[in-house]
């Protein structure tokens, strides 16, 4: 029998069953043609066969025949089949993982670029419903970066879904005639695990050793990510006035300039927007190799249906230079998340003596119908004695760009260092006297409600009480929020 007249000797189900009912040894060898692993020992064969170990296997020459084929025919079918998906289809700098396009842009004017770009991600963002975000722009530079949470769709049945979460970081640079879109820091959550995309779809990870076939292993995870890319970037194209956009990620696109029209985002069947609850770990890191630039939550001409042009409580008035000021239930991001991975410093003090600390323990929520802010602060520490004497304080989030800032804060001690000179961050005075930074994209200000020391007694659980065991431990505070700043 030749295997490639198999369709038209069996046109239907009816006929295959009557066809190859009995005839084993096709099966089995139809069988192991459609198997994706690397290869096939003797005593896989044997189990295949059901025969028992030491029995010889004795076959015609047709079967003969068929194990040739076979032996040859799944990696020839599996590189013509995922050839889009081998060698270089996963791009990399420095040993990371980072997808770019370029879009030209012949006659657009920077700023036209820019608030293309931005509508964009805006309305991609809003979409998700979930964590994705806008994390800082600096259209001056026209540089844009967006953090974006989406699942990724293996399969799916009603009765099974396999998908994984897959956060990433996004960079827009914008430019005279030109916009270039970067993608990295991509990351994925499968069934309790995390996973860096350098570990999980890499040429050197994924691929064989010929870059000839994808590890089954790795092989939903690298063909849907590079189809996400692919999908992603023509959208982007679309929303630039674009048309036909090449998809391979080295190319360049040219289009005459139009008039700013926002596309709409296309939907593909394989992705699905995350749910409010998704964790992502992924922080923005381009600006780690490019100049900090300030954030901006919404483009110029957005509504400003959450910003607060009232005063403070205190009379004064709540504006902070180069920010805009939410109500404390549109405060941004997984707070869980921004707590754990990204910290924040409290900062507490006045102009006349401040320090900050960096604290990775708290949370938010309501107490007494007030909106409120918990941390805790050890009495240990230098900024515990500026807490205790003053009344307000400052609790402030930063992009990936000020990681080493905040190492610094968290590593040293304003008894006897210059932590503002030491950090390079840059402080600003609040309107209500407390201090702060202006390289922080979210300021959120307290003012104390709460302050409760903790015990030993309180411990329920045996593990932390035993670890805390004879060591102070920390004092609670509980403040309002009177100020919520977003850049």
């Amino acid at each position: 029998m030749k295997l490639l007249n198999i369709v038209s000797q069996y046109p239907d189900e009816a006929s295959c069953r009557a066809g190859i009912k009995g005839r084993r040894y096709l099966l089995i060898a139809l069988r192991l043609l459609t198997s994706i692993v690397k290869s096939f020992s003797a005593s896989k064969f044997q189990r295949q066969l059901r025969h028992k170990r030491y029995v010889p296997i004795r076959m015609g020459k047709s079967l003969s025949i068929l194990i040739t084929i076979m032996a040859s025919m799944p990696v020839i079918s599996f590189a013509q089949a995922d050839n889009k998906y081998l060698a270089g289809a996963v791009p990399e700098e420095n040993g990371k993982v980072v997808f770019r396009k370029e879009y030209e842009l012949k006659g657009a004017d920077r700023n036209a670029i820019y608030e293309r770009v931005y509508s964009w991600l805006t309305e991609r963002i809003k979409a998700n419903e979930n964590n994705s975000r806008i994390l800082f722009t600096k259209k001056e530079d026209g540089q844009i970066v967006a953090q974006g949470e989406e699942y990724l769709v293996f399969s799916s049945s009603a009765f099974s879904l396999d998908r994984a979460l897959m956060s990433y970081n996004i960079t827009a640079f914008c430019e005279q005639d030109k916009c270039t879109l970067q993608v990295e820091r991509i990351r994925y959550q499968y069934e309790d695990k995390k996973y860096a995309a350098e570990e999980q779809i890499s040429d050197k990870v994924a691929l064989n050793r010929k870059k000839t076939a994808i590890f089954r292993v790795n092989k939903k995870f690298r063909v849907f990510t590079v189809d996400f890319m692919d999908t992603l970037f023509e959208n982007a194209g679309m929303a630039l006035g674009l048309r036909n956009v090449a998809i391979p990620v080295s190319s360049a696109a040219e289009a005459s300039p139009q008039q700013i029209a926002v596309a709409p985002v296309a939907k593909t069947a394989t992705i699905e927007n995350a749910p409010a609850t998704g964790v992502d770990n992924a922080s923005a890191t381009s600006a780690t190799t490019r100049p900090a630039v300030s954030i901006s939550a919404q483009p110029a001409n957005a509504p400003a249906a959450d910003v607060i042009p009232a005063p403070t409580s205190s009379g004064l008035s709540s504006s902070l230079a180069g920010y805009k000021q939410l109500t404390p239930d549109k405060i941004p991001g997984n707070i869980i998340k921004m707590l754990n991975e990204d910290w924040m410093l409290i900062t507490a003090g006045t102009d006349a003596h401040f320090n900050m600390m960096t604290a990775s323990w708290g949370g938010l929520g309501t107490l007494y119908g007030k909106p409120i802010a918990f941390c805790f602060i050890n009495p240990t520490r230098y900024t515990y004695q500026l807490m205790e004497k003053n009344d307000t304080y400052t609790l402030t989030f930063y992009t990936e760009a000020y990681r080493e800032a905040l190492k610094y804060c968290g590593s040293n001690s304003g008894r006897d260092k210059d932590k503002v000179k030491g950090s390079g961050l840059t402080p600003v005075t609040t309107p209500t006297g407390s201090k702060t930074f202006s390289e922080a994209w979210l300021i959120i200000e307290c003012r104390k409600l709460i302050g409760q020391s903790l015990s030993y007694d309180a411990l329920f659980d045996e593990k932390v009480k035993s670890e805390w065991t004879g060591k102070q431990l920390h004092k609670m505070y509980i403040g309002e929020i009177i100020n919520v700043w977003v850049k």
